[in-house]
């Protein structure tokens, strides 16, 4: 199945939409490009992840799904 194409907002409202509901949800997330072709990372800043020590944890978990769908713009 290809990918859809994304941009790196659309990327970020995605990760916000499935942190809703947690305390994880106003999280500060970036995806930079990685790579090429698409690839993608989504980034979170180190005074982020001790505010929320599970965040680096969540954010990995979620970026792996959406890899699978998404392809940055």
């Amino acid at each position: 199945m290809p990918k859809k194409i994304a941009t790196a907002d659309e990327l970020i409202w995605h990760f916000h939409e499935k942190l809703v509901g947690t305390n994880l949800s106003n999280a500060r997330i970036a995806i930079v490009p990685r790579g090429g072709r698409g690839d993608w990372s989504a980034l979170t800043n180190a005074s982020q992840r001790k505010q929320f020590p599970k965040l680096a944890s969540v954010v990995t978990r979620i970026e792996t799904q959406m890899r699978d769908h998404y392809s940055l713009q």
